[in-house]
């Protein structure tokens, strides 16, 4: 009798790579060693108290299915939101997701079909991926070199990646997990050739606001010229610490798109109940919380930066958004020095996880000298960190 198999999916989907060393950790931790985590965006600040104001107080006695389009105040909310960056949406281009991990994984159902294909900037977000390989669409890659501070290249670079089945290009902005900004010309060069070559834009804008540059947050959706290109994730998981709450958005003027996306919705049926009652408050009014939070990333950013600084061989420049910082290792592979960091030193008691690069990159061979760190803990707790990543760098390259 044959063995049972699972999917050539299930096969062929990647393991996290951020999740996939939890295995070392438990191990490291049973022998006492404290594990300074750097390596995923579970940020350690306190979200906003009127979340958990309104969970307290539901007085239902029931818990029941919320509409698939949302509560309508948890929707309106949204449209509350997106104004503040001159996006004046409809109720019904707007439909709340489980994160934006699930809003990504409605965006790409809703305009590729399976064997169709996507254009993406890499390194990106590993969860593409892997949801590439669950629908069936191929991602077709463009490299943004490290060397060129992650720059976009031409458009007839970009273009020569376009082919019949190309359905649309994914924008992460700003960028996880590089900490890029876009340009206002990299991003009108973005939806140049979408309307050139009528491509979607799936723009992930998880990260809005955070961005040390001094200049307003901003849309793609706000671009008047894209409105019918564009479809945008998002989330209320880091711009309010509560990636836990999981929920967000998707966003469009598309009415084909918004409509085939309640119809998915439908068919998972609701996202969750308390979760978004929680958020309306907050969305109502997140100025002060939002503006309080980038203050406190861009002071973090400044510390990794000033730790990075001082440990010979590590190459950078520092991150222009979101909570992660990029950065090249004089290692051939920085898979072997994150095991090597947990499994095998420690210094003062401590080590530190931080992520291997090369599972954000498609293309073969890309990534295997750059980690990522998330600047999502304390700044003496950072300060700490890159001290204990400077003895550990010195340690794998003795060896």
């Amino acid at each position: 009798m044959s063995k049972l198999q699972v999917s050539k999916r299930g096969r062929d989907v990647i393991a996290s790579p951020i999740r996939k060393f939890l295995p070392y950790v438990q191990a490291t931790e049973k022998k006492g060693i404290k594990v300074i985590k750097i390596n995923v965006g579970d940020p350690d600040l306190v979200p906003p108290q009127d979340f958990f104001k309104v969970i307290r107080a539901y007085a239902g006695k029931t818990l029941p299915y919320t509409p698939s389009p949302g509560i309508p105040a948890h929707t309106a909310a949204w449209q509350t939101y997106f104004k503040q960056f001159g996006v004046d949406l409809p109720m019904s281009g707007i439909i709340p997701a489980v994160g934006c991990a699930e809003a990504i994984l409605l965006a790409m159902q809703a305009v590729c079909d399976p064997g169709e294909e996507l254009l993406v900037f890499e390194p990106l977000y590993a969860s593409y991926k892997s949801f590439a390989v669950m629908t069936g669409i191929k991602l077709v890659p463009v490299l943004l070199p490290f060397e060129k501070n992650f720059a976009l290249p031409t458009a007839a670079e970009i273009e020569k990646k376009i082919t019949k089945k190309t359905k649309a290009v994914v924008v992460i902005n700003p960028d996880n997990p590089t900490g890029k900004l876009w340009t206002e010309k990299e991003l009108n060069t973005v939806v140049a050739i979408a309307k050139k070559h009528n491509l979607f834009i799936i723009s992930d804008e998880t990260y809005r606001e955070i961005r040390f540059d001094g200049k307003k947050p901003t849309s793609l959706l706000a671009n008047k010229a894209a409105r019918e290109y564009v479809i945008v994730c998002d989330s209320a998981s880091k711009r309010f610490t509560m990636p836990g709450a999981r929920t967000g958005v998707v966003a469009s003027f598309n009415t084909d798109v918004m409509h085939t996306i309640l119809k998915f919705a439908q068919a998972r049926l609701s996202t969750p109940t308390l979760e978004q009652l929680g958020l309306i408050p907050v969305l109502n009014n997140s100025k002060p919380y939002v503006t309080k939070l980038v203050k406190e990333y861009h002071k973090r950013r400044d510390v990794i930066a000033e730790g990075l600084a001082k440990i010979p061989g590590v190459v950078f420049k520092p991150a222009q958004g979101a909570i992660y910082q990029s950065l090249q290792i004089p290692v051939k592979e920085s898979e072997d020095f994150v095991k090597f960091m947990i499994s095998e030193f420690s210094y003062k008691g401590k080590t530190v996880m931080v992520t291997p690069m090369q599972d954000f990159y498609i293309t073969p061979g890309r990534g295997h000298s750059e980690i990522r760190v998330a600047y999502v803990l304390d700044s003496k707790i950072l300060k700490e960190a890159m001290e204990i990543l400077r003895e550990g760098l010195k340690a794998y390259l003795a060896k």
